[in-house]
């Protein structure tokens, strides 16, 4: 949706990302990220459109890899403080998600 002031400046734009019953995963993460790290003009040179695609697409892999990371270390820090409490059912649990 973009809007605009009656002087006719553009003010922005709005992306609006769900789930149903659960959380972002990596790869939807990344996207968004994306969205913020990088755009390109459609009235760019072609030659630079193609190498923003690439360079964004080089981008969203590090991303997905690091959300994947930090998603598992996340993990890692519950199951651990859920342990320390004596609380390994729940912490298994979460192991296992």
């Amino acid at each position: 949706m973009s809007l605009q002031t009656s002087g006719g400046a553009f003010v922005g734009s709005v992306k609006v990302f769900t789930t149903d019953n659960r959380g972002f995963n990596p790869d939807e993460m990344a996207e968004m990220a994306l969205d913020k790290i990088l755009y390109v003009g459609q009235n760019s040179h072609p030659a630079i459109i193609e190498q923003a695609r690439t360079f964004k697409e080089n981008i969203r892999q590090v991303l997905v890899e690091a959300f994947t990371q930090a998603q598992q270390e996340e993990r890692n820090t519950i199951c651990m403080k859920l342990a320390l409490q004596g609380r390994n059912d729940l912490a298994d649990i979460i192991r296992r998600i």
